[in-house]
């Protein structure tokens, strides 16, 4: 049994419907998912009867921005109950500092670029299915911006706002309080192979209850001290290709796509999971 649980649909950046996630996993042998899209769970009221359908075991699942060590990173919860009102308070405090940063982006642009108007961005609707964030796609389409990632980036980190998130140990909490599993998604994106026992320590005192240790662009050795690590405290392992359909698709020449990783269910530790 394969299991891909970090997958993204077109309900936060990703370019691929609920039902179009389950039938490529289908067809690619997955047997376990989880949508973890960006702060939100609204792709589940579709996703669920399209799992049920295929046979397929669905984790509820949520990718969530959280402070730690004086950056952002982002946290994976599993398995909480989506009608948990601080989990869902969570969600929604991220929302909205994501929806002031678009607000903040635009009006300051607005100064340089007065095609721009916030009246224009608040009528703005972002392609369903072309996948990014709507402040990235606003500028795309009014001619400022190449490509949705690069360019787009470089206008946020020029113009935007310093992004306020809850930290690491209360996301935990509620994530815990909610029934769920706070685990920490791709740790090799933040840190280089000796920094690991180190920042692990820090975690486990944060509240984490597991780490993704598969992922595309963690290599052999990376995987395996998360591993250790992993089976040394108890803590869940498990693995996601980070699948945002065809936008970012490719990140440190790796392509990241559903199931790509074909890790058996048989290497992870899911207590408390499924």
């Amino acid at each position: 049994m394969y299991a891909d649980m970090h997958i993204h649909t077109c309900f936060s950046d990703g370019t691929q419907t609920p039902e179009k996630v389950a039938a490529i996993a289908k067809d690619r042998g997955i047997s376990i998912i989880s949508i973890s899209d960006h702060n939100t769970i609204e792709a589940y009221d579709r996703l669920r009867p399209a799992c049920n359908a295929l046979g397929l075991t669905l984790i509820q699942g949520v990718e969530l921005d959280v402070s730690w060590g004086g950056t952002i990173v982002h946290l994976l919860a599993y398995n909480f109950d989506p009608d948990d009102k601080a989990m869902l308070e969570l969600i929604d405090r991220n929302q909205a500092e994501y929806k002031l940063e678009g607000l903040t982006l635009v009006e300051n642009m607005a100064k340089d670029y007065p095609a721009l108007s916030l009246e224009d961005y608040a009528a703005y609707k972002k392609p369903p299915h072309r996948g990014g964030w709507k402040s990235i796609n606003y500028l795309y389409d009014r001619g400022l911006c190449e490509d949705l990632l690069l360019d787009g980036f470089k206008f946020i980190k020029q113009y935007g706002k310093s992004l306020e998130f809850d930290s690491m140990e209360t996301a935990c909490e509620i994530i815990r309080s909610a029934g769920g599993v706070p685990v920490l998604a791709h740790p090799g994106m933040y840190w280089i192979e000796n920094e690991v026992p180190g920042k692990l320590f820090k975690l486990l005192a944060a509240g984490i209850g597991g780490l993704e240790c598969y992922y595309p662009v963690h290599t052999q050795a990376f995987t395996k001290k998360c591993v250790d690590f992993c089976k040394l405290y108890d803590l869940c392992i498990t693995c996601g290709c980070d699948s945002h359909g065809d936008f970012a698709q490719n990140y440190r020449e790796v392509v990241c796509d559903i199931g790509m990783l074909k890790i058996d269910t048989s290497l992870l530790n899911l207590q408390g999971i499924i």
